[in-house]
């Protein structure tokens, strides 16, 4: 009975939203008091995998963040830059009681002693992280930023061009934050046009750090040529005389290996934008090609760099990292197909190894929207693959309500991206806000090396 009235809630409560009725909330009035309980799933320091409880006075969304020992909002310290942390959870409370699970992947953060219970801005509760659930990160090693989906001719909401802003601002912030490279998962065109290689040439061409990428299926379009490509896009190592740290270039002309401070950075790119059965986004040759370099580098911690995001067998593409689907049925348009040959070989290779993390795009779901997709952002699908990882675009993370059809693409008003820490042991990921400038707590990630 109970199931049945929470479900008539929801309805009614998305029908009043469809009409822009506020729905008000059950309990109580005045004075809202709240309890939060959480489950760990495991006793591994840093693991927050679980999930956690909140039954309140009063119906409506609760964030929860991490606080240090005096009970403030926790930040980091980066580079000698001072960074905040989002809330890492949001709990929406009905008739007075809600749940939020973990995906098994996120972090507790580093000096992380207390966990802040809020609504509206309101501290209600503080509760101890357990002593044994606090983790020394240690020493780190170097860092490493990945965007995705910069899209150069593709938006204009705020200016002629909105990634000539959104791009580089979020280059600055790595930089300020001290990366040694910056990885790209591709399309950085609308449909492969020479000019906007040409100002993402003028854009990187500032820095003193590598920004790589590989081709997205934008990158497939009618306009590309790969003479453009080779004289604006990861300059200099396809000439004779490369730069340091790149190990091989496929013969392609395209995919490349580059080694940072002993890691190995593998660029993937796709060769096709069409999604279809029997299509193929990559050829055999590719594949031979990164089958031998998963070969050579299966001792190193390698991190490969792709646009199209993969997903599990036996599970709805819409639902895999990468991608959502919303209560009303709302996905992503242009979803990779499964079963095609190279799709089938790429998956296995990812199988067969697992010292590789796999970051891609091309969905742009902002990180937020893993509230649809508790494995959106990050997933090994129970270790059956290496971790795949998803990257939200720089130019226009995708975002959608449990109500709407459609999703927003929110050009100039968002920009979202990842900073990696680099430990002997272990690979922290941060999702960035890079309009806040702050980490996404509830998209910060341990990933074990």
């Amino acid at each position: 009975m109970q199931a049945f009235i929470e479900k008539l809630v929801s309805i009614i409560t998305s029908l009043l939203l469809l009409l822009g009725i506020p729905s008000g909330s059950f309990g109580g009035n005045g004075n809202v008091t709240a309890d939060m309980t959480v489950s760990f799933a495991n006793e591994v320091p840093g693991s927050m995998a679980g999930s956690v409880s909140v039954k309140a006075s009063a119906d409506g969304d609760y964030d929860i963040y991490w606080g240090d020992a005096a009970g403030e909002k926790l930040t980091a310290e980066v580079n000698g830059q001072t960074v905040p942390y989002s809330e890492f959870a949001t709990v929406s409370v009905k008739f007075g009681k809600g749940e939020w699970e973990f995906n098994d992947f996120l972090a507790i953060p580093e000096n992380a002693e207390t966990m802040l219970l809020e609504k509206d801005g309101k501290l209600l509760e503080t509760e101890t992280v357990p002593e044994e659930k606090r983790l020394d990160y240690g020493s780190s090693k170097y860092a490493f930023g990945a965007l995705s989906d910069v899209h150069f001719n593709r938006y204009s909401k705020l200016s002629d061009d909105d990634t000539v802003v959104s791009f580089p601002r979020a280059l600055n912030y790595l930089r300020d934050w001290g990366v040694s490279v910056v990885g790209i998962s591709g399309d950085l065109s609308l449909n492969g046009e020479l000019d906007s290689y040409e100002k993402y040439n003028s854009v990187v061409s500032q820095y003193d750090f590598p920004v790589y990428t590989c081709k997205g299926n934008h990158d497939c379009r009618k306009y590309y040529t790969l003479s453009n490509w080779q004289k604006n896009v990861n300059k200099d190592i396809y000439n004779s005389v490369k730069p340091a740290g790149i190990l091989d270039v496929s013969s392609n002309g395209l995919d490349f290996v580059y080694e940072c401070n002993g890691d190995i950075f593998i660029f993937f790119s796709q060769v096709s934008n069409t999604y279809m059965l029997g299509a193929q986004l990559v050829t055999d040759e590719q594949l031979d090609w990164l089958e031998k370099q998963f070969a050579a580098y299966k001792d190193r911690n390698v991190y490969l760099f792709f646009h199209t995001f993969l997903g599990n067998d036996g599970i709805p593409t819409n639902m895999c990292e990468g991608n959502i689907i919303n209560p009303l049925g709302a996905t992503y348009t242009l979803t990779y197909v499964k079963g095609n040959k190279d799709e089938k070989r790429f998956k296995k290779l990812l199988s067969e190894y697992k010292n590789v993390v796999f970051f891609n795009g091309h969905s742009h779901w902002s990180y937020d929207m893993q509230k649809y997709n508790i494995d959106l952002n990050i997933s090994d699908y129970d270790g059956k693959y290496a971790p795949m990882v998803h990257v939200s675009s720089v130019a226009a993370p995708r975002t959608v309500t449990d109500t709407s059809l459609i999703q927003k693409s929110n050009p100039g008003y968002m920009s979202e991206g990842l900073y990696m820490t680099v430990y002997n042991d272990m690979l922290l990921i941060r999702a960035v806000d890079f309009i806040s400038g702050e980490f996404l707590a509830y998209a910060t990630y341990i990933v074990d090396r």
